[in-house]
């Protein structure tokens, strides 16, 4: 068990969640729509379009990390650090440690100041 990760919340929760249920539900209202995001039509479009060329057993390698993504994986249709290209499908976990990276990268630089 630990802590509800909500500023200041004393709640216990499981290991394997984030929040306790009263601050799930404010932390998805305080949160951006997939679409502003950056995740509109276009992005689901294209994951979409991806998504049949996997399921069809074409053998596609993750940017990140080089290995195959395998039937069945989680994958995520990743993009550029600016935001501005898709680089194609990612290992789920490639592509959310990417993310994390790069936001654990900026809290050091800003805490330096």
């Amino acid at each position: 068990m630990r802590r509800c990760a909500y500023h200041l919340c004393p709640v216990l929760v499981p290991d394997e969640a984030r929040y306790c249920r009263d601050h799930l539900v404010v932390r998805d209202h305080e949160r951006a729509s997939s679409r502003e995001r950056g995740y509109g039509t276009a992005h689901r479009r294209m994951r979409r379009q991806w998504g049949r060329r996997l399921e069809a057993g074409e053998l596609v390698t993750c940017p990140r990390c080089g290995l195959p993504i395998l039937p069945g994986q989680a994958w995520d249709l990743g993009h550029n650090d600016a935001r501005t290209a898709w680089t194609g499908p990612e290992h789920a976990h490639c592509n959310r440690a990417a993310g994390a990276v790069a936001s654990h990268r900026m809290r050091e630089h800003w805490s330096r100041l």
